[in-house]
């Protein structure tokens, strides 16, 4: 088991990282030109372990953009769609909450110095029941069944907002696609998709 203050993975062999992005292969969603939306790609990664076949949410590739004023947009693929409704739903309903309270993340009280003491207690606290509130409010809110454009098609998917936050769920083919943020920007980013690229790997590096 890693630490909490490790990034899971951190000790995996590089045969390892190689497995999970092989696995991958295929493709995944991005946005075309995040530049024209003044995004810029933050971070790209596989998370989970693929351990499961059967569970769509075990192993996703994700890429995450940042604006220029700090608004976040997720693109996340699924190694395994899902059309199972409940699932669907969780699947949705999670990245809204996640959309939600990543500001949360970010904000650390100054003063706050290692995991003891009142300010951390405090702190700890009004995080809990931030996150409590925010999971309340994304159960509440009502799924809608529309559609979104993926690599020029419009595809059916799943659709939950609270605010000005809004996260989709597309189905394509026997992946699925995930686009999670401020709805302004959700709404019209062009999402395509593309085969993996080598990521960290460089030009010597195994092509997806």
């Amino acid at each position: 088991m890693h630490k909490p203050d490790e990034p899971a993975g951190a000790h995996e062999s590089w045969e390892q990282i190689v497995a999970r992005f092989a696995r991958f292969s295929g493709v995944v969603g991005e946005i075309t030109d995040p530049l024209t939306w003044g995004l810029d790609l933050e971070e790209e990664t596989v998370t989970g372990t693929g351990g499961d076949d059967r569970d769509p949410t075990e192993e996703r590739f994700l890429r995450a953009y940042v604006s220029f004023v700090g608004e976040a947009v997720d693109v996340e693929t699924l190694r395994i769609g899902t059309d199972d409704p409940e699932q669907v739903e969780d699947i949705v309903r999670a990245a809204l909450s996640g959309a939600l309270a990543a500001p949360l993340h970010n904000d650390v009280p100054e003063g706050t110095e290692g995991p003891t003491g009142a300010d951390f207690a405090d702190a700890y606290q009004d995080y809990r029941s931030a996150m409590r509130a925010i999971v309340e409010e994304v159960d509440l809110a009502p799924l809608q069944h529309t559609a979104f454009v993926v690599d020029d098609v419009s595809y059916p998917c799943v659709r939950v907002a609270v605010r000005a936050t809004v996260a989709v769920y597309v189905p394509l083919a026997d992946r699925a696609v995930i686009v999670s943020g401020p709805a302004d920007l959700v709404d019209r980013v062009d999402i395509s998709t593309a085969p993996i690229r080598n990521l960290l790997h460089g030009d010597d590096g195994p092509r997806f």
